[in-house]
């Protein structure tokens, strides 16, 4: 996992879902961020999770590195 991770728990998050039919929703931390998608998972295709923490461009986590994280604890974040 990059480090570029580590810190980012309690930034506020957008989960972006590439289907017409999931409008994106905005999370008050990356914790609830990813706790929406690992419950939500069969439901959300094709998803991103952008990280608003004032870098520019945004951190983007998405594929293989948002499967990872879904998995893990979520104090590990922090």
């Amino acid at each position: 996992m990059p480090n570029r991770v580590q810190g980012y728990g309690r930034a506020p998050a957008t989960v972006h879902c590439w289907s017409d039919d999931v409008p994106s929703q905005t999370f008050g931390s990356l914790d609830k961020a990813l706790a929406y998608c690992k419950e939500n998972i069969g439901d959300l295709p094709a998803i991103e999770v952008f990280v608003h923490c004032g870098q520019v461009p945004e951190p983007i986590i998405s594929g293989d590195e948002l499967e990872a994280l879904m998995k893990r604890k979520r104090r590990s974040l922090i």
